[in-house]
Parts: structure tokens; C-alpha cells; sequence
């Protein structure tokens, strides 16, 4: 006897969900690309609020999934940078002007790496090759950074530079751009906002800091051991972590599969954008490279500057978290994306010039909190303005390209100047330099940037192969 089929019936109140969130469940199943369950239609089993709860569901699983992935990479890359200056001073016996260039190295690289990157970003969509290839290069990060990338600084200090560049560089300096640009396209491709997993971000950063903190006054080689031990779940998490376009979205990107990205370069809005990120953004890592060297001055013994500094980056870390949290409701509602990358130009002028008239730990410690504000308001502000003014297939390039390029091309030169001048004129005197920069850039960006939504005209849309 046949069996009778289900009837397919219209689940209504699903069709109100999608509307709003564009949220169809999509999952690859042995290579081949299956509908799993779809809020629009639901086979008589299935009733209105279960559709709804699995969307939820699946929704809020990607993005604790794409949270965790921050969190183990930015752990991994706070334990990279965060107390290398210090390792480089103690471990190695580099002076600042040294180490300034090693600075530089990661920056020669990534300048290197992120037009392509940014590229690659673009091209492959929602694919996660380039993932792989930075969390599987990040498994041999203790191995590398051990028994490769420090022997060599001390033996053969050009080597080293080549070598730590290239490593270190891609899977941080321009893999870390990489990663951001791709989950906030995954963001907009699965309907959740981008802060939320990003701010795991900061948790990881937080316990990196605290828990090197405290490593390094042990065994400083624990830091890169645990780093890497992370790095393989990165791997696992790289496995189930959803990124494919719901259908409707997908749709719409085969449809336009053709994109403009030369004329991109031919916008002055791009590049008065850059201009921002070159005066300040790029200023402010420079000031913040160092800074942990400028904080140890007011301690007797490096192991308590080392666990006092962890401390407080922990607690700034989790501001950021908290901060973050808010931020995105902020920007949409009432600041918006311009006036966002404004503030953020103005709270790092004040934590710079403020640290060039610090004269205890109390003062530094009191601007070191102003991070909390800068980083959430940078990050989000500068995503929130890609999207309101440049089109958004074209993120990754903006991001790679118009941000951390220009960043990273600048410390090249940047890096190894800041690192002279605290040689010779001391981190006060160096600081009010920066600060002074900083400052100017932004009073300029005031009357240049703009906040005005995405230009729908001929010079934006421009078709070329991208």
C-alpha cells in the first residue's frame, strides 16, 4: 500500500521571521549542499514556533561557534605580541631601536599579504580556505617561535627578521584582517550582528593576559606552548562553524557576480578613509607596540611590572567586552559610523598626550582603561563605515586594503622612527609627538570624512572583474 504524503503546508508565521531576518537553515552534508529544514515550508511535523526556535537556535549556535573561534585566535594573538617586547629585551638582548624593527618585519610582510588577502577574501566568499591555511600554519606556533624565530634573532638577526615576517605576519599581521573580514561578511550572510562573536574576542585577549602574566615569571615558553594547543581547536571549531549564505542572499550574489574595484580606487571618499586610518589608527598601534617597555620603568622587578601589566590588560579586556556589547545599538541609533571613528580619534589623543605627562604607574593605569572605549569604537565604527558608504561586496578588500595595508605600510617606517626616538628623547617626549599627530589627523577627518549611506550611482557600481 503507498504511503500517503505529508501535506506541505505554508508555516505563516515563519514567513514573518524571514522577512525580517532572511533566516533559512542551510547545511553541507558529505559534500553535497542539502536544505536541512526551511522556516518558509514546514512538512506537517514541524509546527510555526518549533521552525522559528530551530532558526533561533542555529542562529545563536553559529555565533557562539564563530565567538569561540575570536576568542582562541585573539588569546593566540595576544600571546604573541603582548609581552614580545618584553621577550625580546630579555630573552633575545635586543635594544628598542632592534626591536622596532622587528616591528617593522611583521609590517614588510603584511603589506606584502593583505592587498591579496583582501583579494582572496572577496573571491572565495563564504568558502574558509584561507582559514585553514592561517589555523593550521598556527598549530607550529611554540615550535616556531622556540626553537626557530629566536635562535635566529640572536645568531643571525636578518634571518630571523625574514623568517619571524613571514611567519608571524601572515597568520597575525595580515591573517587577523583576513579573519575579521570574513566573519563579518558570515555575519551578514546568517543575519547576526558582527560585534557579538567579536567581542569573545576581547575574553580571550583578557585571559591571555592574565594567565601570560603570570607564565612568564615561571617559564616564559608555556605562553607559546598553550598558544599552540589552542591553535587545533581552532581546527575543530573550523569544521562545524557554519559561513555558506542563506538562499535568498546567495541568490542575490550570483546575480551580481561582477563588482568594481579599481574604481574603488578612484573615490576620494576611499581614500579620505585612509587618510584617517594612516593619522590615527596607524598612530596609535605604534604608540601601543612599546608601551608594556614604557610601563615596566615604574616597577623595580620585570616579573611584577609583567603580572601587574597582565592584570590590567585583563580588566581592560573584558571593558572591551563590555563595551563592545553596547556599541553596535549605539553607532546605528545615535552616533553613527563617522561620528564613532571621531570619538575613537579623540579618546586615543587623549590616552597618548595624557601618558607623555604620566609619572607613576596610578596615571598610567588610569589611561591604560581609555582602551576599553578605543578599541570597540574603532572596530565597529570603521565596519559600520564601510557598510554605509563603499558596497559591501567589496568589505574584505576595504578592510585589508584601506585599513590594515595603510596601517601596516606606515609602521614599516613608523615603528622603527618611534623606536629611535624612545632611544634618544625618551617615551614622554616621543609620546606628545604621537599624541600631536593623532590630534591633527582627526580635527582633519572631521570635515573630510562622511557618513552619508552607500552611494547607489554610476562611480560606485562601475562593473569589473573583481
Amino acid at each position: 500500500m503507498r504511503k500517503k504524503s505529508l501535506p506541505l503546508r505554508i508555516n505563516k508565521a515563519a514567513i514573518n521571521c524571514v522577512s525580517v531576518h532572511a533566516n533559512f537553515l542551510w547545511r553541507y552534508d558529505n559534500g553535497y549542499k542539502q536544505v536541512f529544514r526551511c522556516s518558509l515550508f514546514s512538512i506537517g511535523r514541524y509546527s510555526d514556533s518549533e521552525g522559528i526556535m530551530a532558526i533561533q537556535r542555529d542562529t545563536k549556535w553559529n555565533v557562539i561557534l564563530w565567538g569561540f573561534f575570536f576568542l582562541f585566535y585573539y588569546y593566540n594573538w595576544s600571546s604573541c605580541f603582548l609581552f614580545l617586547p618584553m621577550w625580546l629585551t630579555r630573552m633575545v638582548g635586543l635594544d628598542k631601536t632592534h626591536i622596532g624593527m622587528v616591528f617593522s618585519s611583521f609590517a614588510v610582510a603584511a603589506i606584502c599579504l593583505q592587498p591579496l588577502l583582501g583579494w582572496v577574501t572577496d573571491k572565495l566568499g563564504p568558502k574558509k580556505y584561507l582559514l585553514w591555511l592561517i589555523v593550521i600554519l598556527m598549530v607550529l606556533f611554540a615550535p616556531f617561535f622556540i626553537y626557530v624565530y629566536t635562535p635566529l634573532l640572536q645568531s643571525h638577526f636578518a634571518i630571523g627578521l625574514v623568517a619571524g615576517g613571514l611567519y608571524l605576519g601572515f597568520i597575525f599581521h595580515a591573517g587577523y584582517g583576513a579573519v575579521e573580514a570574513f566573519v563579518e561578511k558570515v555575519s551578514r550572510n546568517r543575519g547576526f550582528e558582527y560585534g557579538r562573536p567579536r567581542l569573545f574576542g576581547c575574553f580571550g585577549s583578557a585571559a591571555c593576559a592574565t594567565i601570560s602574566g603570570i607564565l612568564y615569571g615561571f617559564d616564559p615558553t608555556w605562553i607559546y606552548w598553550i598558544g599552540s594547543a589552542l591553535a587545533l581547536l581552532l581546527v575543530v571549531i573550523l569544521l562545524v562553524a557554519r559561513s555558506e549564505p542563506l538562499p535568498g542572499i546567495e541568490a542575490e550574489q550570483v546575480r551580481q557576480q561582477k563588482v568594481s574595484v579599481l574604481e574603488l580606487f578612484k573615490l576620494r571618499r576611499f581614500w579620505y578613509f585612509t587618510l584617517y586610518v594612516l593619522g590615527v589608527a596607524c598612530i596609535y598601534d605604534v604608540f601601543d607596540q612599546q608601551f608594556i617597555n614604557f610601563f615596566t620603568r615604574f616597577f623595580d622587578h620585570q616579573e611584577q611590572a609583567a603580572r601587574a601589566f597582565g592584570y590590567i590588560t585583563t580588566a581592560g579586556n573584558l571593558g572591551d567586552a563590555a563595551v563592545m556589547f553596547f556599541i553596535p545599538l549605539l553607532i546605528n541609533k545615535y552616533i553613527g559610523s563617522k561620528n564613532a571613528l571621531l570619538i575613537t580619534g579623540t579618546i586615543m589623543t587623549i590616552r597618548i598626550v595624557g601618558s607623555s605627562f604620566a609619572t607613576g604607574p596610578i596615571e598610567v593605569l588610569f589611561l591604560r582603561m581609555l582602551h576599553n572605549f578605543e578599541v570597540p569604537f574603532l572596530l565597529i565604527g570603521i565596519f559600520k563605515y564601510i557598510a554605509d558608504v563603499f558596497d559591501t561586496r567589496l568589505s574584505g578588500t576595504i578592510y585589508l586594503v584601506g585599513v590594515m595595508f595603510i596601517k601596516q605600510s606606515a609602521a614599516i617606517v613608523l615603528s622603527t622612527v618611534a623606536g629611535h626616538l624612545y632611544d634618544t628623547i625618551g617615551f614622554h617626549s616621543a609620546y606628545l609627538i604621537l599624541g600631536s599627530i593623532t590630534a591633527a589627523f582627526t580635527l582633519l577627518s572631521a570635515f573630510l570624512l562622511t557618513s552619508t549611506p552607500r552611494q547607489k550611482t554610476a562611480d560606485a557600481r562601475t562593473p569589473a572583474t573583481l
